[in-house]
């Protein structure tokens, strides 16, 4: 794939203009194309372009399908230049957690005399996530392909009319993740976090895009994932966002979280889900919901909340 050298700042409608920030970012020709038609977005459509989860090359490589190099400035941001990546490939991880499903087990179902749930407060979008700063921008390669999986409405799924395929509404992780959804609803926002946190954990198999679809990266609909009962590590994140939503929560609470693993090289996403006293990030590779100052091994690099997206920078140390 040929990349064109248009600077992704020409993509930025709105940034933090207090903020000094020098950003070279080569896009590709393929981004201007990802928008397609309003009446055909759909996540096909979304999945035909741009590669996602690889692994380093020699120049290191990220999220983006793009190789990235650490640019330091002097002003109080450091943030992330781009280049082009030669060989992205999907990220794997073949590690299992028998405590999760011993977590999980450990929840129980609500009581008979449990109805209703308690009151879910957005508290407003915080600007530092990851210990990095958060910059609005208009657009980015995979902004296309997360608006296509927003358009799904997934939370109706896990309620007690499944508008899914027929194969998905049948299917017994959708059946057990409607019973965490049930517990969640009746619980306060961290223990409601913990329990989806850890049915999707336990129940969900993971596989990556190329063994399931035979592409590096496929941002597989919440259907696919109910129907086949596996996916990478953005499907963990992206079943857990729809069952929080079912679960009462709001748009505006929720992360999606593209980081890099600097020890590994991989590319990985999280989900981060903005509650009153904490940002808590649920993670398909750790055995516990963290707040996300107790995360030290990502480095942020994209994120999308509601219909919006978001490069991130690190603040410069001072020395």
């Amino acid at each position: 794939m040929s990349w064109s050298g248009r600077p992704l700042k020409n993509l930025i409608a709105s940034c933090l203009a207090i903020l000094p920030i020098a950003l070279g970012v080569a896009c590709s020709p393929a981004t201007a194309s990802i928008a397609p038609d309003q009446a055909d977005r759909n996540l096909q459509a979304a999945n035909a372009s741009v590669p996602f989860f690889v692994v380093a090359s020699s120049g290191g490589s990220d999220i983006l399908g793009l190789a990235a190099r650490s640019s330091s400035f002097a002003g109080a941001v450091d943030t992330v230049a781009y280049r082009p990546a030669a060989q992205p490939s999907a990220l794997s991880w073949d590690g299992t957690f028998p405590w999760v499903a011993e977590y999980w087990k450990t929840l129980g179902k609500p009581s008979g005399s449990q109805t209703g749930r308690p009151d879910r407060v957005a508290p407003p979008l915080r600007g530092e996530v990851l210990g990095s700063v958060a910059l609005a921008i208009s657009n980015a390669p995979l902004t296309q392909r997360w608006r296509a999986a927003l358009d799904e409405r997934a939370d109706s799924y896990f309620g007690e009319e499944c508008r899914a395929a027929r194969a998905a509404c049948t299917s017994k992780l959708r059946q057990r993740l409607v019973e965490a959804v049930a517990v969640a609803q009746r619980q306060d926002e961290q223990e409601a976090v913990r329990s989806i946190n850890a049915a999707v954990n336990s129940w969900l198999k993971y596989r990556t895009d190329s063994d399931t679809y035979g592409v590096p990266d496929y941002w597989a609909s919440a259907s696919e994932i109910l129907q086949r009962g596996t996916g990478d590590c953005k499907g963990y994140a992206i079943l857990k966002m729809w069952m929080l939503l079912a679960a009462g929560f709001e748009r505006s609470q929720i992360r999606l979280q593209l980081v890099k693993i600097p020890a590994t090289g991989q590319d990985h996403a999280v989900l981060v889900v903005n509650t009153k006293n904490h940002q808590l990030v649920l993670d398909n590779i750790a055995a516990v919901v963290r707040d996300d100052n107790q995360v030290k091994e990502y480095l942020p690099l994209l994120s999308f909340v509601e219909n919006s997206t978001f490069i991130h920078g690190n603040r410069k140390k001072a020395i």
